[in-house]
């Protein structure tokens, strides 16, 4: 039997070129596992942004997707995302026309006129008469320009001016509101007065995520249907102290006696 020897020079050299070349050949996986960044209010401790965000990350986590949320000012997060530097906005309001929307709702907004003292609103028409906060970049308060809007960066901003008679009334999310009010242990309390019950707030992409709409919205259904979303909503609530009990509680203090 002939002996059989190696060649370790060529060897050596020709390994490497033959496992790259085999990399080379493998698909690209990247951007399956591409972390998708989304930008919403600065309100970090707002209980509605908190639902959308707990809703959002479980339907993207269905699909085997991560997500990530920055807090900015809330007309930067939309031109982020409209730009492409973000893959999206969390949840908003309103459509905007250069963002795709997810058709089901992650929450609805029941917007509230919140005032040192009563006041006879019960529509946007009602409202002419009054100065009014509101938080910068709420698109679907902005529309309204026969208003006399006054544009703060906070709930906790638009508070203080109606504290100190700034302005008339503060418009934003019922539980949002009594949440921060609460926090802030009013000498003063405010009262509410709903405007708009029921806003869905949904959720917006770049158009380059098309694809993605569909399987979204089919993972939010679902969630939707098996009450999931329900669920995600009185965890939230309950951790802000704003289930049913606690915010029948708050809403009685929060009224004029």
């Amino acid at each position: 039997m002939q002996p059989i020897y190696f060649q370790r020079g060529p060897m050596r050299r020709t390994f490497p070129t033959f496992w790259l070349s085999l990399l080379m050949l493998l698909p690209d996986l990247s951007g399956a596992t591409e972390t998708l960044r989304f930008g919403t209010f600065k309100n970090t401790d707002s209980p509605a942004l908190q639902v959308c965000e707990q809703v959002i990350r479980e339907a993207y986590a269905r699909l085997g997707r991560r997500i990530e949320v920055e807090h900015l000012p809330a007309e930067r997060s939309l031109y982020w995302a409209q730009s492409g530097r973000l893959d999206g906005d969390l949840c908003r309001g309103q459509q905007s026309d250069d963002l795709l929307q997810v058709p089901t709702a992650l929450y609805q907004l029941q917007l509230t006129a919140f005032s040192t003292r009563a006041l006879p609103v019960s529509s946007w028409a009602d409202l002419k008469p009054y100065k009014i906060a509101y938080e910068r970049g709420m698109r679907s308060i902005q529309e309204h320009h026969e208003l006399d809007l006054v544009a703060v960066n906070s709930i906790h901003s638009g508070i203080l001016l109606l504290q100190n008679n700034r302005v008339d009334i503060l418009l934003y999310d019922h539980v949002s509101v009594l949440y921060a009010a609460n926090e802030m242990n009013l000498s003063q309390p405010l009262d509410g007065q709903p405007i708009v019950i029921g806003i869905p707030a949904r959720h917006l992409l770049n158009k380059k995520h098309k694809a993605l709409i569909e399987p979204l919205n089919q993972a939010l259904q679902e969630m939707e249907k098996s009450g999931r979303i329900q669920q995600i909503e009185e965890h939230v609530m309950a951790r802000f102290m704003l289930d049913d009990a606690h915010r029948k509680q708050l809403e009685a203090n929060a009224v004029e006696p």
